[in-house]
């Protein structure tokens, strides 16, 4: 077996590895991938939970402890309705693409490193019997480089995750727009929603009432483990005190620092608690008597849709309420800069200075 080498040192810069040798094989992957501080970028051809493929490495690092905040990764692969569940999983700490039509798999470590994932054929039924795997890595300078702008090549011709998944799931459902009468069930399925975000969770709470009792029932620590695992969340919520804005937005930030909330003081059309998952799933939930503190009793009706136009409308009243919320925002820091000088006699001041030719040397 080839070590793994600096091309400075008398050591081969390439090297191949078969399975039948377990030890030698993870300990290769391992010590490359653990290794990595800036960026690893991959191609998989599968990626299945039922089957153990080349990106299981990937998925220990990304759990385990040595896991760095500043590392991208970047991973390709055939995204298909059985690989969503784990593509949904890697979309919360990677950027993954879709791309068809190519085999095999590959990393390459801070453009340094190359590991090349051989499944080779053995003429048995792939049903009966696990292929054999050879793996192939490199660590040659001009041979990392050529495979890193291959790479970037790669890139330019792939489909965002977020876009095929939305696809894979419009595709596999059908559009529904269903009415949800028990408040105890709606707030399970809100539950349930934000768990399963990927990528965005956009929440809009109507009234700060209808934001106390999201947070009595665990709703916003759910949000704060969403963000923390890499999903964007934003928060936006209606009020009419300044002082209730101030200790609202301590009590999100002290305990999840990730949310990203906005206030908003216009007026909402309507009581409505509404939801937003991946651009593809919304829940309104009806807000009855906003005087109520448990949640069963101040919720009215709710509805849960995957429509197309219906999650559209309510993505689009978000963003126009959020840009809003941000011009009342620099608004008031305008109107606070301006303030500090109100009253105050500013000095005029005249500065002159005598000019000549002598100056100029």
């Amino acid at each position: 077996m080839g070590k793994i080498a600096d091309n400075n040192n008398n050591q081969d810069a390439f090297g191949t590895v078969t399975d039948d040798d377990q030890d030698s094989y993870n300990s290769i992957f391992w010590r490359l991938l653990s290794g990595a501080s800036k960026r690893i970028d991959c191609y998989f051809d599968h990626v299945s939970k039922l089957d153990p493929s080349f990106a299981k490495e990937l998925m220990d690092l990304l759990a385990g402890p040595k896991k760095r905040k500043e590392l991208q990764i970047h991973i390709v692969t055939n995204i298909t309705k059985d690989s969503l569940p784990i593509i949904k999983q890697l979309m919360k700490s990677s950027e993954v693409y879709h791309m068809e039509g190519f085999s095999g798999s590959f990393y390459i470590v801070d453009s340094s490193a190359y590991l090349y994932d051989v499944q080779e054929s053995d003429g048995v039924d792939d049903h009966q019997k696990q292929r054999p795997h050879r793996l192939l890595y490199s660590t040659h300078p001009q041979f990392v480089k050529m495979q890193q702008q291959l790479f970037e090549n790669l890139l330019s011709r792939v489909v965002p995750a977020k876009e095929k998944l939305k696809q894979i799931e419009r595709g596999t459902e059908r559009e529904f727009i269903e009415t949800i009468q028990d408040p105890s069930s709606a707030l399970q399925l809100a539950k349930e929603l934000v768990r399963s975000a990927s990528f965005e969770i956009l929440v809009l709470f109507s009234t700060i009432n209808s934001f106390y009792r999201a947070e009595k029932d665990g709703l916003l620590d759910l949000l704060g483990e969403a963000s923390s695992h890499g999903v964007a969340v934003k928060v936006l919520i209606k009020i009419d005190d300044e002082a209730v804005k101030d200790a609202s937005k301590q009590k999100i930030k002290q305990k999840h620092e990730r949310i990203n909330v906005n206030f908003i003081e216009r007026s909402v059309r309507s009581k409505i608690t509404t939801i937003i998952i991946d651009q593809t799933f919304s829940l309104a939930i009806e807000v009855g008597d906003d005087s109520k503190n448990d949640f069963s009793a101040a919720t009215g009706l709710s509805t849960y849709s995957n429509s197309e136009s219906t999650v559209f409308t309510y993505y689009s009243m978000f963003e126009n309420l959020w840009i809003q919320a941000e011009l009342e925002r620099q608004g008031k820091v305008r109107q606070a800069y301006f303030q500090m000088f109100k009253g105050q006699k500013l000095k005029d001041e005249v500065y002159r200075r005598k000019w000549s030719l002598a100056d100029e040397g």
